[in-house]
């Protein structure tokens, strides 16, 4: 396999903050790893090092990159910043400007043809068009750009918009599919997942199973990365580490490092007091060769590495518990036929749910079916056009929204946090929280918030930085009824769990719009789908047959001439001819894995063997190369059996 990126020892600063530290790894042809890490931990800056974005970073180390330029399709979270005048679907169409021109000279030289032209030149200039033809996607590139348009959400009227008029979300939905239709080598995706609702998501899980290329993606979005990547690359404290797994295997491999580390901690420290009490007792007995050995024991224990004590490093992870003011009542929420929506655009009708204390409900649907509205119904800052919403006795609202409305953009982090905890003091009830700044930057610090930060504008605050001051805002509304508008769009993964362990631990109601399916599944929440009670246009994706979604052509665009597609027989042989070639390759592929999968087992049943063996456990430097022996057995072993069923059973041989 041919090396695509190699990096050792990368290191990179802003001003005197270090962000990376010592990164090492190497990325093969074909890989697909998932990068995770704290929010600010460098995984946006590391690929804009891969991708060759430098002119404002200073980085040290070795970085060697085979994707640049036209090789490389990157996905930035800055997408949304497109102004062009293009129209959604001629944009999509440009990545196969070259087939228009063909199928014009197809056409040209078939009249000429057929009006008793050179038939030997014209046949072979015909023959050579249709070919270059069908291997640049001349048979199904229109097919693909629908499907492409359909999958990502984009109804008919929307594929006539300019792409300066679509909303940010919009705009990265539209650099993915471009990036999908142009299919480069390598693809370098920053949470691909932000702003697309669940269909789409499963749409670009499947078009990312499909490509054959090589795949980074950094992602918060653990279902997405379980279904992707099959590497996940950690960025922990400016340090990467290559996990040979995805994310959910990657947790039990972790798990097994830090217990491994853990046990080398303690061997080395018995170790070292070990020798200290042979060194005292060669003291006491005080001969001129006892302080021979001495010395002797004293360069071991120099060479002795203690190391830092895994169980003493600080746990920086966000503290977030939600509290309750009022206990209010068991009945919560009341909908019923609630309907909602604009003259001529109705979102939703006919609606009608209840919530009880305790409950823990998601709602989910497509972009645009009324998920974000419909909450803003319930908070009372909407009004419905049909049907009632009721709460409870006693129940009390505390809401984030995704947009973080209720952040102050002209305030800072301080300012917001302590006007926020001492607001029933300030309206004329209760005691103050804060009683002087000290405690006010120790509640920011328990967010990540520290040194100036806390002072920063929050209009210069980063997504992840904006959700993290709003979760901490939350925890002193102590509302005993939560709803969250997507509350982990903007979050890392551990923050996520931090908040997925808060929900479940708090003792009121919460209702949520979320298309993360871990967190949906770890919070144990109902869901209701707002796509059965939606409203949609006949244009709108879902709504009408398969071949609704593929036979649109914008007004002017002229569909490809008949005279342009090769003939029935043709295209039934080229299709044989693929499917002798890829039955071959599963072959040899089944036979190539058959064969790893004896040869790993045997090898952990020699590193059982040795590991279970008294008199070799006392071999520190042998129990310790086994060891990680026995761990890249097992990764590469449990790697191999997956792929080995996959392929059984996508080929109808399980």
């Amino acid at each position: 396999m041919a090396t695509v990126f190699e990096v050792k020892n990368l290191s990179c600063e802003f001003g005197a903050v270090k962000v990376l530290e010592d990164v090492s790894f190497t990325v093969f042809t074909g890989d697909r790893v998932g990068i995770i890490g704290d929010n600010g931990c460098g995984k946006t800056t590391l690929l804009n090092i891969l991708t060759g974005r430098t002119d404002d970073l200073s980085f040290g180390g070795y970085v060697f990159s085979a994707a640049r330029g036209a090789q490389a399709g990157y996905l930035s979270q800055r997408t949304g910043e497109d102004m062009r005048e293009i129209t959604v679907y001629d944009d999509f169409m440009s990545v196969f400007a070259e087939l228009p021109v063909l199928e014009a000279e197809i056409e040209k030289a078939e009249a000429e043809l057929a009006a008793g032209g050179d038939s030997h030149r014209l046949s072979d200039k015909i023959a050579s068009l249709y070919e270059k033809y069908t291997e640049k996607g001349g048979l199904t590139y229109r097919s693909r750009v629908a499907g492409m348009l359909s999958g990502l959400g984009f109804d008919e009227t929307a594929r006539t918009l300019p792409v300066k008029s679509l909303s940010g979300g919009q705009k990265i939905r539209l650099a993915l599919g471009e990036l999908l239709l142009k299919s480069p080598d390598v693809l370098l995706l920053d949470e691909p997942t932000n702003h697309l609702d669940e269909e789409s998501i499963v749409f670009l899980e499947e078009s990312l199973r499909a490509y054959k290329g090589t795949v980074l993606a950094v992602s918060h979005d653990r279902h997405f990365l379980d279904t992707v990547t099959e590497k996940t690359l950690l960025i922990d404290h400016g340090v990467g580490t290559l996990y040979n797994a995805p994310y959910s295997k990657y947790l039990v491999l972790r798990e097994q490092d830090e217990e491994y580390k853990r046990r080398m901690y303690a061997r080395r420290k018995k170790e070292i007091a070990h020798i200290e009490e042979v060194i005292a007792k060669q003291k006491q007995w005080n001969q001129e060769h006892n302080y021979v050995t001495i010395e002797n024991w004293k360069k071991k224990l120099a060479r002795i590495e203690l190391g830092e004590n895994p169980d003493a490093v600080a746990d920086d992870s966000v503290a977030i518990k939600f509290e309750v003011g009022e206990r209010g009542g068991n009945e919560v929420l009341t909908v019923k036929n609630l309907g909602f929506g604009f003259p001529g655009n109705e979102l939703f009708k006919d609606l009608s749910f209840e919530m009880r204390r305790g409950d823990r409900l998601v709602i989910r649907g497509r972009n645009g079916g009324g998920k974000s509205t419909l909450l803003k119904i319930i908070t009372g800052m909407l009004s419905p056009t049909a049907g009632t919403v009721r709460l409870g006795a006693n129940i009390n609202i505390s809401y984030y929204s995704q947009d973080f409305a209720e952040i102050d953009p002209e305030s800072t982090p301080f300012e917001e946090t302590f006007m926020t905890a001492n607001y029933d003091y300030y309206h004329g009830g209760g005691l103050p929280k804060f009683r002087n700044i000290a405690s006010v930057r120790n509640a920011l610090a328990a967010f990540g918030f520290t040194g100036d930060s806390v002072f920063r504008p929050n209009n210069l605050l980063s997504g992840g930085e904006k959700a993290r001051l709003a979760m901490l805002k939350l925890t002193y509304n102590k509302g005993n009824f939560l709803v969250f508008d997507e509350p982990t769009n903007h979050l890392d993964i551990r923050t996520c769990e931090v908040l997925e362990e808060a929900i479940r631990a708090f003792p009121g109601t919460v209702l949520c719009v979320s298309h993360d399916r871990y967190f949906v599944e770890k919070i144990g929440a109902k869901v209701l789908t707002l796509d059965d009670y939606a409203v949609f246009p006949s244009s709108a994706p879902g709504s009408g047959s398969a071949s609704d979604s593929t036979s649109f052509p914008p007004s002017g665009q002229q569909p490809v001439p008949e005279t342009a597609a090769p003939s029935a027989s043709k295209e039934a042989f080229l299709k044989a001819k693929e499917d002798r070639a890829n039955a071959k390759k599963l072959e040899k592929r089944l036979a190539f894995l058959e064969s790893r999968i004896a040869e790993l087992e045997n090898t952990l049943r020699e590193c059982d063997e040795i590991l279970s063996d008294p008199e070799k456990s006392a071999d520190f430097a042998l129990v310790e190369k086994t060891y990680s022996e026995r761990q890249t057995a097992a990764a590469l072993l449990d790697e191999a059996e997956t792929e080995y069923l996959s392929l059984l059973d996508q080929n109808g041989l399980s």
